[in-house]
């Protein structure tokens, strides 16, 4: 889509780390890139293969009052129903529940091209989308990351370990927001290939979203392949 809009870092990793909860009888914690059974479970009884976490609450991650975001959560809703989708009730707030609660919805069925539309439409900044019967929660943003303010990358580099932090100043702008928006764990994966374990799940995808490349889940399987280990240990 064309636009100026940016999204920070921070917000990005905020998004990331945030918790994505289905109001089922037994409520369903859903989390950036890792895959959910129960998830699966529910997309199989309702025989779909795709989903959406959606909201309406705080366009542009702005805070609204409770009126502004109810009235919008409600539009949403009928719209969702108008594309007749079954939907699930939800929210999303923090991990460690400071900020108040996003009403949200998981809508099933819904195609990707769907999504992007209601999260333009209600001024979301992105959405959770669950594109197959894996039931892996990925995070679709709906406009480029931003380069980090000179202040706010010079503060992450001192945080960093002195050996990751000559190489994280080798990397690009782009390169640096994208790290910038994951958790430090992972950074330091992506900052030191030489630690490496074949034997350790590695991320799925690189912090772009990209699928493949170095690193990731899928080159650690070819890796274990091409050394002739039948087993992986996880």
């Amino acid at each position: 889509m064309t636009s100026n809009k940016t999204i920070n870092p921070s917000l990005v990793r905020a998004y990331r780390e945030a918790k994505y909860v289905v109001e089922m009888d037994d409520p369903i914690i859903l989390r950036i890139g890792q895959a959910n059974r129960q998830l699966q479970n529910i997309l199989e009884t309702h025989k779909v293969s795709t989903a959406a976490f959606i909201t309406a609450f705080n366009p542009y991650s702005e805070v609204l009052n409770d009126e502004q975001n109810q009235a919008a959560q409600n539009s949403l809703l009928m719209d969702i129903k108008k594309l007749g989708l079954t939907v699930v009730n939800g929210y999303g707030q923090d991990m460690a529940e400071e900020w108040p609660r996003e009403d949200s919805v998981l809508a099933l069925g819904i195609t990707e091209s769907q999504a992007e539309g209601l999260a333009d439409k209600y001024g979301q900044n992105g959405f959770v989308w669950i594109g197959s019967l894996d039931a892996f929660p990925a995070l679709r943003l709906r406009y480029p990351i931003g380069l980090p303010a000179s202040g706010d990358f010079s503060q992450w580099l001192s945080g960093l370990p002195s050996n990751l932090n000559a190489v994280a100043k080798g990397l690009s702008s782009l390169e640096q927001a994208w790290l910038m928006s994951v958790s430090e764990a992972e950074q330091a994966h992506w900052l030191d290939p030489e630690s490496w374990d074949l034997n350790k799940p590695w991320p799925i995808a690189k912090p772009d979203g990209s699928a493949m490349g170095v690193g990731t889940e899928l080159d650690r399987v070819f890796k274990l392949i091409a050394a002739g280990q039948s087993q992986i240990v996880r």
